[in-house]
């Protein structure tokens, strides 16, 4: 049998849990009028929360009512390569005997068409192309996603913006998806002229419920023809963390199946839990903590060691700054890079939170003493 877990960063899970609104909104949003506020969406989340996973949902979303999706990512000259290279590539598709609709368009995919353009501002450029492309279809529309849309140059963003605006003042049927990490959107927010992404559908993605963690892990498996029976300690275990319901999930089944198990007992999630825990941290804490300098990273070696101490997840400044032997207002630097950078998040006034579950002891471990002989 085939393991139904899908512990792929961007991969959509086999069984969705948790986000049936976001689903439910845009949906009903592209099937109904062009004003529809819906048609422009905010997604924000830390890393491994689901953020890419469901920007491709809704892609699919669009995609099987026939919508033409282009697809963009953080990159230079975005507005450039959408003009130049991505819509004509559409356009060209379209013109094929293939009667077939496009349906996804990635930036990715530059060289196959170039094109000139005339001397008009960016945004007009844009806008000119997308006309031409939603002239072309037939009933259906234009969506344009971005991903890690905190790293978009600001003024590729405001062509987008534009764009977009003018389309739907001659209500014209496009819809945009922007996703990125909650603080890097937070400080697009507070940019000037950022009218219209305050102005676009905002969720902020949290960890999933207890209950529609072990309804995940519950039905993925029940796909694969295997009852889950520790689907409960193994939901605790994930925090409700997407990524790591799909990772724990993927490993329990493999160690079922290698004792051949018809079903996933604790033995088999016992098995599993310190596999999933390795690969968290290769995956998910290391990489990010690769470019951390030693003064940050103190901080979150104190988090960590207070973690450990009082088993509370939240931990106030003031016990941060006692650990360190600093005062508390010699801190606000430190805790602002980091949060910027995705790795403690606010969690009330004076006090923070690890952004993803078990980065604590990660970082205890690698703290230390290498053992030699």
């Amino acid at each position: 049998m085939t393991n139904p877990f899908r512990p792929t960063f961007g991969a959509s899970p086999r069984v969705w849990a948790g986000r049936d609104t976001v689903l439910h909104d845009f949906a009903r949003a592209i099937n109904g009028s062009p004003g529809n506020p819906d048609r422009s969406i905010l997604i924000s989340g830390s890393r491994g929360i689901g953020k890419t996973v469901l920007l491709t949902e809704l892609e699919d979303i669009a995609s099987q009512q026939g919508w033409v999706v282009l697809r963009a990512s953080a990159r230079e000259d975005v507005d450039k390569v959408l003009v130049e290279s991505t819509i004509p590539e559409a356009l060209e598709r379209l013109d094929q005997p293939n009667p077939r609709r496009v349906t996804g368009i990635s930036i990715a995919g530059i060289g196959s068409v170039s094109t000139e353009v005339d001397n008009q501002e960016p945004s007009q450029r844009l806008t000119t192309r997308l006309r031409e492309l939603i002239a072309r279809l037939q009933g259906t529309g234009v969506l344009i996603t971005i991903d890690e849309i905190q790293d978009v140059a600001a003024d590729d963003l405001t062509q987008i913006a534009v764009a977009y605006q003018d389309l739907v003042r001659d209500d014209l049927p496009v819809a945009v998806i922007m996703a990125g990490l909650t603080h890097g959107i937070n400080t697009l927010l507070n940019l000037p002229g950022a009218t219209f992404l305050r102005r676009a559908r905002h969720y902020e993605l949290g960890p999933l419920t207890l209950a529609d963690a072990q309804r995940a892990l519950e039905a993925t498996a029940r796909e694969g023809g295997v009852e889950f029976v520790a689907a409960e300690q193994a939901a605790l275990f994930s925090f409700g963390y997407p990524y790591l319901v799909q990772l724990v999930g993927y490993l329990a089944w493999e160690s079922a199946s290698e004792i051949g198990a018809t079903h996933i007992d604790d033995r088999a999630l016992a098995a599993a839990m310190p596999l999933a825990l390795e690969r968290l941290g290769t995956q998910v804490h290391q990489p990010a903590l690769r470019e951390v300098p030693h003064k940050q990273f103190e901080y979150l070696a104190a988090i960590a060691a207070i973690e450990q101490r009082t088993l509370d997840r939240v931990v106030a400044t003031a016990e941060i700054a006692e650990e360190l032997g600093v005062p508390t207002t010699s801190l606000s630097d430190t805790r602002g890079k980091l949060i910027d950078r995705d790795l403690i998040i606010p969690a009330g006034w004076g006090k923070v939170e690890f952004a993803q579950p078990y980065l604590g002891e990660f970082i205890r471990d690698q703290r230390r003493p290498q053992r030699v002989q």
